[in-house]
């Protein structure tokens, strides 16, 4: 390895503080956020590579435990040693002596005594819906510093800024969930905006606009519309759900009148060391069973005798009653809307395809981060598994028995 990754590798993250500043070398633009995932990643076979000339991060894993060589040229990549876990038990200390709540800062308190202390503290803050927000944010914002101060004693000068950075005393006094503003100014957008039709040309080239449900044999299945996505308080609020549950409201009425199953899924973890798989090491939080996050939204709820299936995994098939339930109503066409549109609802589509399902995915009634990842998922599924039409098109078979 180069003089460069040595340092990176060698450095005590523990005494950042105490190191110089290092002349600045050269100014990147980062991907902070992969840069979080990889500073936080505690996986003692996975080791993280800052590319030093377009900012990126690479992962690679090795059976020695010990850092593997990163890609050719070598010099052009920066080993990055995780943060250490006393910096994560100093975070969480910091973080208490702020609270203002004087009994949950005592509750607090008392995890951190004995082994065991990070996992007493997160199970602590299931019972404070709003002070686990605050933590996060908290906890982000001290991780960014970091990251800061490393990238300093590197001589790296980033050229672009943390997303959502805010001031500690704003997230733990001011009583504003991490990032409120900006998604109130992103719903106001979105409700104001036209609606982006731009899939329907997408996949067009692969449409086969005579294939229709039959809604005697159908059911309509909504993936995840939970609050952690769907409200605009939850942590992943997606900005395009919010049409998206425009358009399913009224499709669910229409289902309903109509005869046909509906059938919600909840995406809930209870003990992420048990049910987490490799979701847990690949996002940095899991949605947690009991939090606000992981309830169904209010404005589409299932009624009496409407089956919610709980899942742990993108596919609602994996390790549910699902295709049980299914064979049982005789369903056989399947009209799947909701989030995210290329993890779970894709995911979900594909599955239910292998399993002889005939797939109805519907391109305006499915939402996920951005346009680029809708479109290309929406294309997946109408090249090799599926239908993709709008909600509008599924209420048309359902009210007059057209093709749509």
């Amino acid at each position: 390895m180069t003089d460069n990754n040595l340092h990176g590798k060698e450095a005590r993250e523990d005494e950042l503080d105490e190191v110089d500043d290092v002349p600045v070398r050269m100014e990147v633009e980062l991907d902070w956020e992969a840069l979080a995932l990889a500073f936080e990643n505690q996986l003692p076979d996975s080791f993280s590579f800052l590319h030093l000339t377009d900012g990126k991060v690479i992962t690679l894993l090795s059976d020695t435990h010990a850092p593997p060589e990163p890609p050719q040229p070598h010099d052009e990549y920066l080993f990055m040693p995780p943060r250490p876990p006393q910096e994560g038990y100093k975070t969480m200390q910091k973080f208490i002596e702020v609270m203002e709540e004087p009994d949950v800062k005592e509750k607090l308190a008392m995890t951190l005594v004995g082994k065991g202390a990070f996992r007493r503290f997160k199970d602590q803050l299931l019972a404070y819906p709003e002070v686990r927000q605050k933590w996060f944010a908290f906890k982000d914002s001290e991780v960014y510093a970091y990251i800061r101060n490393w990238l300093r004693t590197q001589g790296i000068k980033s050229t672009n800024e943390p997303p959502l950075v805010v001031s500690k005393e704003r997230v733990v006094a001011g009583g504003k969930a991490f990032g409120e503003d900006r998604r109130r100014e992103q719903l106001k957008r979105v409700m104001k905006a036209p609606p982006n039709e731009s899939w329907r040309a997408a996949i067009a080239p692969y449409d086969r606009p005579r294939l229709m449900f039959r809604p005697a044999k159908t059911a309509l299945l909504l993936i995840d519309l939970q609050k952690v996505f769907v409200d605009p308080r939850g942590d992943n609020f997606l900005p395009m759900s919010v049409r998206a549950v425009e358009m399913l409201r009224e499709l669910v009425d229409v289902c309903r009148k109509n005869g046909l199953a509906v059938i919600f899924t909840r995406h809930v973890h209870n003990n992420p060391l048990e049910d987490g798989g490799a979701m847990a090491g690949w996002w940095r939080s899991l949605i947690l069973e009991g939090t606000l996050g992981s309830e169904l939204i209010d404005t589409i709820r299932p009624i009496p005798g409407e089956r919610v299936i709980t899942k742990c995994r993108y596919s609602a098939f994996m390790g549910t009653p699902l295709e049980m339930v299914l064979r049982a109503l005789k369903v056989e066409d399947l009209l799947i809307g909701g989030v995210m549109t290329n993890l779970c609802c894709e995911t979900t589509a594909r599955d239910a395809f292998v399993r002889d399902f005939n797939i109805f995915f519907l391109g305006d009634g499915t939402a996920t981060v951005d346009d680029d990842l809708q479109v290309g998922s929406l294309r997946s599924i109408a090249f090799g598994f599926g239908r993709v039409l709008g909600v509008a098109d599924a209420m048309r078979i359902l009210l007059a028995g057209t093709d749509a």
